[in-house]
């Protein structure tokens, strides 16, 4: 496998999805629900292809969904989950979360997927685990007060934040628990489904929306109202709202970003996977608060954001050498009972 592009498609398209987000949000605070379906449109259209399939109809060759290989009610729950989360994660910018503390809260999706996991799937942690999801938890504490602390002179920003971080906490425990359904899902019909995943649980999402068509409106409405550029060739063009131009880009490199992680995941370990993706997270903090916002942060935000890093890779790492130790268990019982067979 050539990684010169997979990095690119990584680096290149998460970090510029992320840059592309905050400045979105920094026009617009409150175009989160319209920006989430945007991208589960783009999204669905573009998996469209991969799910199509030549079928007769009375002797007539036509177009057609591929019958999928995963029951509809499990993509059914999945999507409502899945919406959930991305609603909620994209309506806390309107509360004055900075995209550091999205970037740092999204990382400590392990903490609820341990708590979860204990729960509801019966599992056990090793000591290296447990200590990373401690780790985890104090990061993404220690980030999300240092973020707050500029806002404490209003108590209407502070209540506002305060908001943020509640719609933030509920979108971990919707993915959460979206992460247990679907490794139960996985675990059943196999991994190698994840192109059908991607395509129905953005379709499926979009009727969801019609619950509250009156948010997108105004939100359309909104993004029209925004300050208007030309964007044209040699005089063939038109003025076109400057939210929208952000919006495109959003989407392209959230595709970009998509197509990348999937071509990682695909191709080697889950450790490497989490490697990248931790390092892609830190570029697009940095990118964030130094670049964007011309800030260099404070000590706390750095050593909280550090201490959500290194606990996703002792984390990680944890679960991989557990899941070697019982693979070499098992082998060792096989071999001791075909023994005694013989």
């Amino acid at each position: 496998m050539d990684f010169g592009p997979v990095f690119a498609l990584i680096f290149g398209g998460c970090c510029s999805n992320a840059w592309t987000l905050e400045r979105s949000m920094q026009q617009l605070p409150t175009s989160g629900t319209l920006m989430t379906f945007v991208q589960f449109v783009a999204t669905a259209l573009v998996a469209l292809p991969g799910e199509l399939t030549w079928r007769r109809w009375h002797g007539v060759p036509i177009v057609w969904l591929k019958t999928p290989q995963i029951p509809i009610r499990r993509w059914l729950v999945q999507v409502v989950l899945y919406s959930t989360t991305s609603i909620l994660n994209n309506t806390a910018f309107a509360f004055t979360i900075p995209m550091s503390v999205h970037i740092v809260f999204r990382s400590g999706g392990m903490v609820v997927n341990m708590v979860l996991g204990w729960a509801i799937a019966g599992r056990r942690y090793n000591f290296m685990q447990i200590i990373s999801v401690a780790l985890v938890s104090a990061g993404v504490l220690a980030a999300t007060l240092a973020a707050a602390a500029p806002s404490k002179a209003e108590d209407t920003n502070t209540g506002r934040y305060a908001m943020g971080v509640f719609l933030l906490s509920l979108a971990l425990l919707s993915s959460g628990v979206m992460g247990i359904f679907q490794e139960r899902t996985y675990a059943r019909y196999g991994h190698q489904h994840w192109h059908e995943a991607l395509f129905y649980t953005h379709l499926f999402s979009l009727p969801l929306f019609l619950l509250n068509p009156g948010a997108i409106r105004q939100q359309f409405k909104d993004a029209n109202m925004t300050p208007k550029h030309w964007i044209g060739y040699h005089g063939v063009g038109a003025f076109v709202p400057s939210y929208y131009t952000m919006l495109t880009l959003n989407v392209l490199t959230q595709l970009l970003c998509i197509n990348g992680v999937n071509r990682l995941t695909a191709s080697v370990s889950s450790l490497s996977v989490s490697l990248v993706l931790v390092v892609r997270k830190a570029v697009s903090l940095v990118i964030s608060v130094v670049i964007l916002n011309g800030d260099g942060g404070n000590f706390t935000l750095w050593a909280g954001s550090t201490a959500v890093m290194v606990g996703t890779l002792g984390y990680t790492y944890g679960g991989l050498r557990e899941a070697s130790k019982e693979g070499k268990e098992r082998v060792v019982r096989d071999a001791s009972k075909e023994g005694k067979e013989e």
